[in-house]
C-alpha cells in the first residue's frame, strides 16, 4: 500500500483459519490481505462503517486498496476471548457484554439502512417488532438470508461428508430444510454478523461496558433472524458451552425484550442452530478433504452433540429423523 510509509516495516503473520484472509501485525496496525474475488474488502469496510455508526467496537480502517484486496486496519491487541478466559477474566463478563452489544445492535439498527418493512427491534410491545420478508432485498447492498441460501449452506454437509448419500436421501434432506424454513416463526430480521464466536471476539479493557467487546469478523454480514448471532455465540463449534450457561446469557437478552414470545424464540433458535451446525460440519469436512486441514475434525463430536440437542425441538422432528437415519446421530 504505497504512500502509507510502511514499506520498510516488518510484517508479523497472525494465525489464519478457514478463509483465504490473512492478517499481518505492524507496529501500530494490522494489514489484512483478502484476495479478490474470493474475499471482499469493500464489504468489510461497508459493514464496518454501519456497525461503527451503530456504536459497536469494530476496527477503524486507515487505508484501503480494494482492487488488490488490502486493508490497513486498527489493531485491537492480543487479547482474544479465548486467551482472556485462560487468563482468568470472567466468562460471564465476556459473554454478557457480547450479549449486551448484540442487544444494542438489535435496538439501534438505523431505519435508513433498510428498505420497505425491514425490522428495527423495539423494547416495547411485540407488535412494535418490525418484521421483514425473508425474500425481500434490503438496501445498502446487504443480502438477506434467503431460503435458497439457507439450503445451499446446509447442503455442504451432503457435498463433503464421507458418507455417500442416495439421491432419495438428498432430496429428503433439501425438502425438510425447505419445510422448516417456510414454517419458521416470524421473528424480526436484523443485521447479523454471521460468525460471532470466541475466536472472533477481542476484549478491549480500556473501553467501557459492552464496547469492551471487539468484533473483527463481520464481512459476511447479512439480514437474518435475531437468533442467528446468539446461536453463533452460544453454540460455539470450537468451545464447550454448557446449556445452563447459555440459558443464563439468554436471560440477559430476554430481559431487554420482555415481550418477545419465548416459544417463537426457541423454535427459531433451534432451527438456525441446527442449520448453522450442519453447515459447519460441511465446512470442516471440506477443510479436511480438500485442504488437508484435518485438525478441524477434532470438533466433529462437539458439533454432532450440539446438532442432536437442537434437533430435539418438536418443530424439527422430520430433520431429527433424517439425521438419525442417515447422518450418524444416534
Amino acid at each position: 500500500m504505497k504512500g502509507e510509509g510502511l514499506e520498510t516495516e516488518a510484517l508479523r503473520p497472525l494465525p489464519f483459519d478457514c478463509s483465504r484472509r490473512r492478517y499481518f501485525r505492524l507496529p501500530k496496525a494490522l494489514l489484512m490481505d483478502a484476495p479478490p474475488p474470493h474475499e471482499s474488502t469493500t464489504q468489510f469496510q461497508h459493514l464496518g462503517q454501519i456497525l461503527e455508526e451503530t456504536g459497536l467496537s469494530v476496527p477503524r480502517i486507515y487505508a484501503a486498496d480494494h482492487k488488490h484486496g488490502f486493508l490497513l486496519i486498527e489493531d485491537f491487541g492480543e487479547l482474544p476471548y479465548r486467551k482472556a478466559i485462560q487468563q482468568g477474566i470472567s466468562e460471564k463478563l465476556l459473554y454478557g457484554e457480547t450479549i449486551r452489544a448484540l442487544i444494542h445492535l438489535h435496538q439501534h439498527c438505523h431505519p435508513e439502512l433498510v428498505s420497505g418493512s425491514h425490522a428495527i427491534l423495539s423494547t416495547g410491545s411485540r407488535s412494535k417488532f418490525g418484521m421483514t420478508s425473508k425474500n425481500e432485498e434490503p438496501s445498502q447492498g446487504l443480502p438477506t438470508y434467503t431460503q435458497d441460501f439457507f439450503i445451499k449452506k446446509a447442503s455442504l454437509f451432503l457435498e463433503w461428508n464421507d458418507v455417500s448419500f442416495s439421491e432419495k436421501a438428498k432430496e429428503e434432506f433439501k425438502h425438510l430444510w425447505e419445510e422448516t424454513f417456510r414454517h419458521q416463526p416470524h421473528l424480526p430480521y436484523t443485521l447479523t454478523l454471521r460468525d460471532v464466536m470466541v475466536d472472533n471476539l477481542l476484549w478491549l479493557p480500556q473501553r467501557q461496558g459492552w464496547q469492551r467487546c471487539g468484533f473483527i469478523d463481520f464481512q459476511d454480514g447479512s439480514w437474518g433472524p435475531i437468533t442467528y448471532d446468539l446461536v453463533s455465540l452460544l453454540e460455539d463449534a470450537r468451545r464447550d458451552i454448557s446449556p445452563v450457561f447459555a440459558q443464563e446469557m439468554l436471560e440477559i437478552y430476554f430481559e431487554a425484550f420482555p415481550d418477545l414470545l419465548r416459544d417463537d424464540f426457541w423454535a427459531s433458535y433451534s432451527l438456525w442452530g441446527a442449520q448453522r451446525t450442519t453447515r459447519i460440519l460441511g465446512v470442516f469436512f471440506r477443510q479436511a478433504k480438500r485442504e488437508g486441514n484435518r485438525q478441524y475434525l477434532v470438533h466433529i463430536p462437539r458439533l454432532k452433540k450440539i446438532l442432536a440437542r437442537d434437533l430435539q425441538h418438536p418443530s424439527l422432528k422430520g430433520l431429527r429423523a433424517w439425521f438419525q437415519m442417515y447422518g450418524d446421530l444416534a
